[in-house]
């Protein structure tokens, strides 16, 4: 927010203007694509990882290589636009997303554990996997 809004997003999008994530305390999971240059911000795809780098506590963050902001093409239910395409991004996205509720909630804590393992060192072609 702020100063790195663009015009547009500043006239239109008061809300986020004043963005502050010092009391989202509570563990969650963020997801990122590398490449989602929002018309929102001046500061590129690194504004869209601030819920990760500017909240206190458990946070983890998956960015996603080569993904847009529809990462791999999750746009809504029933809804066929996207601008990247790629069914494997959209499948990581689910497993990771299900290994981390499933980890969050007590559950088990396997699945989440072999993904940031297989992804912690950002060499894996779809994407990193980093927590605080």
């Amino acid at each position: 927010g702020g100063d790195h809004l663009t015009p547009f997003a500043h006239a239109g999008l008061p809300w986020l203007r004043e963005q502050d994530f010092s009391r989202l305390t509570a563990p969650a999971l963020v997801v990122a694509g590398d490449e989602d240059d929002l018309p929102l911000t001046t500061r590129g795809a690194e504004w869209t990882t601030d819920p990760y780098v500017l909240s206190p506590g458990d946070k983890s963050l998956l960015t996603l290589f080569g993904a847009q902001h529809f990462l791999g093409g999750i746009s809504g239910h029933g809804a066929a636009e996207t601008t990247d395409e790629n069914p494997a991004r959209v499948a990581l996205v689910q497993r990771v997303t299900l290994a981390y509720l499933r980890h969050a909630l007590g559950i088990d804590s396997s699945a989440w554990n072999a993904a940031r393992a297989t992804l912690a060192d950002g060499r894996h072609p779809l994407g990193r996997l980093e927590s605080k």
